[in-house]
């Protein structure tokens, strides 16, 4: 005899295509062989042709290396353990916003990273660890936001919470480690996953009776993810462009 209140529950989550984290860990891999080619590893001079954050350069106007930092790294170990981040909470975090709002998170807490770096240190800096430390800040909230709704997420919550903490304690352990930059994508993270969060409602076939998410916050936080992408990008290009031509007239 079957029970008719039984109801059979599906937690998959919509789920987005990843294309945009493959693509960020091959430019992170060609950059590190532009490194390797202008042996940019041993040489702080290379490093900053490069993109590497240079404090004296971005208060010039040289505002792009609030993102170009993220693609250079300073040896395998370093690039390797990034990489492996990137991959497993960048797939995990785009698979779940899709690639639009993840690229507004990606450059967002690559900004934020270097801004942090740049305000509180003056020493030159590299690396993808701080956009890292704000892609996990967003699953953090996600997990968060949804822990009444989607099977498995409080679980998901304390693992990325106690990853943050074990990470930033490493950080200020280990020396050489730019902890500003880890603390300023962290936090960068947290405020635009907030609002980028999506939502989810549930929805029941009747003939089936499988209950199903459905993301239901998607288009204002693709159009704000578009506005953020495109506003950041062109302040990026417009003031640093313009600032040169200055000098140079």
């Amino acid at each position: 005899m079957q029970n008719e209140n039984y109801v059979t529950y599906d937690p998959r989550l919509p789920k987005y295509k990843t294309y945009l984290t493959k693509i960020i860990i091959y430019l992170i891999l060609f950059m590190y062989l532009a490194e390797l080619y202008f042996n940019a590893i041993y040489s702080d001079k290379a490093i900053i042709l490069l993109g590497a954050k240079w404090n004296e350069g971005i208060t010039n106007g040289q505002y792009w290396r609030f993102i170009t930092p993220t693609f250079l790294h300073g040896n395998l170990i370093h690039l390797f353990l990034n990489l492996f981040a990137v991959h497993i909470f960048g797939t995990e975090l785009e698979s779940i916003y899709g690639s639009i709002r993840f690229s507004a998170v990606f450059l967002l807490t690559s900004w934020g990273a270097i801004l942090a770096s740049y305000t509180f240190s003056s020493g030159i800096a590299i690396g993808a660890s701080g956009t890292v430390f704000g892609i996990i800040g967003c699953l953090v909230v996600f997990y968060f936001k949804q822990r009444k709704k989607v099977s498995g997420a409080i679980m998901r919550f304390k693992s990325m919470y106690t990853l943050v903490i074990i990470n930033l304690v490493f950080g200020f352990l280990i020396p050489k480690i730019d902890n500003f930059a880890h603390l300023g994508g962290l936090i960068t993270g947290i405020i635009i996953g907030w609002f980028l969060c999506p939502a989810y409602y549930t929805e029941k076939n009747e003939l089936t009776q499988i209950v199903t998410v459905n993301e239901k916050s998607k288009p204002f936080s693709i159009a704000a993810s578009i506005t953020i992408v495109a506003s950041l990008l062109y302040l990026l290009t417009k003031y640093s462009i313009g600032l040169h031509i200055a000098k140079i007239i």
